[in-house]
Parts: C-alpha cells; structure tokens; sequence
C-alpha cells in the first residue's frame, strides 16, 4: 500500500497514491486477513539452507525491520556513511504485523551486521526471520524504556464497562506497539538509536548526537502544536482501528474507547461486533471514527453516515516510498494534526482530561546518548 494523504471519509473515497487515484465504492466489501497465506508462505522456505550457505558479512550493511525506525534511523544516518540504511520490508508494506519476508529479504539478513527493529512484536516475523542472520547480528530495540499502553486499554466494553485489554489478555504480555506515531515517545527511540549507533561507530558519535538535536528541534513545533490541541479538544472519544493511534491519542487528550477490530485481530469484524460497536457509538456519543490505511473504510463510512459523525483515515507513517524527504515523519504528524482541526470543532468548555493510563511494563530504562564535550 503506497502512502495515502490523511482525508475525511466521504460518501465515495477516493484515494491519492503517489501516482495512482483509486475510486472505493460504499459498496466495497470488506478485506479478509490473508494472515494464513503469509504464515504459510514463510513457514516454507527452508532457513536452514539459507543459513548454511551465509556468504561474508557485508560490515556495512544496516537494515531496518519497519518502516518508521527506518525513517528514524535514516535522519540520524544522513552525513554519515559507515551504514548503509536498508529497509527490510517493501515500504508499500504499512504496518508489518502479517509482514513474511521472501526469500530474497532473508538472504539480506544473512549479509547484515546490525537490525534495527521497533520492537513489542510490531515485527513478529523476525522471530523466525533472525535464525538466518549471523550469530553475532546487533539487534537494536528502539521501544526499550518506552512507557507503553496495554493492548486496548482504556477501550468501553459493549455493555458499559470498562476493560484493560480488548482481546482478553494480560496487559502485561500485551503492550500496544504503535509507540512511533507519538512524537513525543519519538525522542526515546530515536535516542536509543543514536545511543546504539554511537557504540558501533565511536568515531561518528559527535554526528549521532547533532542529528539527534535536530530531531528534538524537528519535532518541537509539532508537539507544541499537539498541546495546543489537547488544550482546546481534549476528551472527545473516538472509535478507531486496532489500536494504531493509542499514543497519539493520549498525547492530544483524546480517548479512544473502541475499535473497529482490535489489535491482533485482522480478519473483518463480524456482524454481531458491527451491531453492538454501533449501538456503543450511540450511548458514548462518539466524535469521529479513525482508521488506518490498511482498514477497509467501508465500515467507517457506514457509521458516519448514520450517526452523522464524522470519518477520516490518518497517516500511520507505516508507509511511503524508499526515497521520502528527510522530514517525511513530521510532515505526516502535521498533516495529521491538520485534519484533527478541520474533524473537530474546539470545546467551547473545558471538558475532562480522559483516564491516565499506567503503563505497561517494558524493557528498563533507554540506553542514554554518551555524552559530548
């Protein structure tokens, strides 16, 4: 899936590919998850012989496990050329939960001598996917000393109540991956990155600390322009799509209460879910229904239209091209926050702040950046 603008749902959706103007009927049906096909294909290839035949490293070689810790560590690596920054994942890919490499992917990771992934199984096919790269392969967690979310906290459930975790499980075992869409959380991650790079390559430490401030001048103005929201719409509820804008949300005091299929579920949601998700919509009184690019907006449309709220699709930045401006990731936030303005009107009173959350635990505290004379 090619990088959509973030756009309001109307009665016909069009899409704006890169170079590409896709028309959605309201009669489009909904995806099915090909999640089996993807698994199957992976659990075929034969890893054994793929790690057998491990032709030398290339010293080189850094690649990335999504998309966003690509942008992440692209920015840092701009000026330096020890790495060379691969993406692993085709960039039209979106959020890499049914991501299977092919063969060819594999056969990369057996030449890698750094991966740098986002970590909390937003990437799961590395489980398997690392058996084929060199036994002394740096894996650089960027989510490590992330203060994370359950899976589904802070979602209603159909009968009034509220519950931790919408797929039933211990929000211990289950913290909601989606930490890069938050800018602020943005500064840890790419911190843990710079910290990583700068330990691999001493001599370029200076470089990864300067392009680490200019992130922090990067996203400043965007995470004032967040606090200037959350001051002027914080409480509004909304309904989104497995969870993908749980930090961000949080971030703009925002809550959602609902999704239209949880995390870790990918096949569309039932009848009996849309039937009880509608009468939820009705009793909370919710704003506006969020989805991601991956999900089929149909659903969306249909709750917009009959409970006159309105619907739009956000910029996850799961997906672009492998050739983005350097300030790709906070091109899409703003553009996301824009939308949110023209989506929701300011509360003409104060509403509420939404439940604090208590995090999820997570890896300990982020490896700091050396520090530079």
């Amino acid at each position: 899936m090619s990088r959509i603008t973030p756009r309001i749902i109307g009665q016909s959706l069009t899409l704006r590919f890169q170079s590409l103007s896709l028309a959605l009927s309201p009669a489009l049906p909904l995806s099915l998850s090909l999640a089996l096909v993807f698994f199957l294909a992976l659990t075929g290839l034969n890893l054994a012989s793929l790690a057998a035949a491990r032709p030398a490293l290339a010293a080189d070689r850094l690649v990335c496990a999504s998309y966003p810790v690509w942008l992440f560590t692209r920015y840092l690596n701009e000026g330096r050329d020890l790495f060379r920054v691969e993406l692993l994942t085709n960039p039209e890919t979106g959020c890499p939960h049914e991501f299977a490499p092919t063969p060819k992917d594999l056969e990369r990771l057996t030449q890698t001598k750094v991966l740098v992934k986002n970590g909390l199984d937003l990437e799961p096919y590395l489980d398997r996917a690392l058996k084929v790269a060199p036994p002394d392969v740096e894996v650089i967690d960027a989510s490590q000393g992330v203060p994370t979310l359950a899976a589904g906290w802070g979602r209603i459930d159909f009968d009034g109540t509220m519950v931790q975790d919408s797929a039933g499980q211990s929000p211990a075992m289950r913290p909601n991956p989606h930490i890069f869409l938050s800018p602020k959380l943005s500064l840890t991650m790419m911190a843990n990155i710079a910290a990583a790079l700068s330990r691999l390559d001493p001599s370029g430490a200076d470089h990864y600390a300067s392009r680490l401030a200019d992130w922090e001048l990067e996203t400043k103005s965007v995470i004032e322009d967040i606090n200037r929201f959350r001051d002027t719409h914080r409480g509004y509820k909304l309904v989104t799509s497995h969870g993908f804008m749980d930090y961000l949300a949080q971030d703009m005091g925002l809550a959602v209460i609902a999704d239209i299929s949880p995390l870790g579920t990918e096949a569309a949601p039932s009848g009996q879910r849309l039937s009880r998700l509608a009468q939820l919509i009705g009793r909370e009184k919710v704003a506006a229904i969020l989805v991601d690019p991956e999900t089929n907006p149909g659903v969306a449309r249909v709750f917009s239209k009959d409970y006159k709220i309105p619907a739009a699709i956000l910029d996850t930045a799961t997906s672009g091209t492998f050739d983005p401006p350097i300030d790709f990731y906070v091109q899409v936030i703003r553009e996301n926050i824009d939308l949110l303005n023209r989506l929701l009107p300011a509360n003409v009173q104060p509403t509420p702040e939404p439940p604090k959350p208590v995090p999820v635990p997570n890896n300990p505290q982020p490896v700091q950046p050396p520090e530079f004379d």
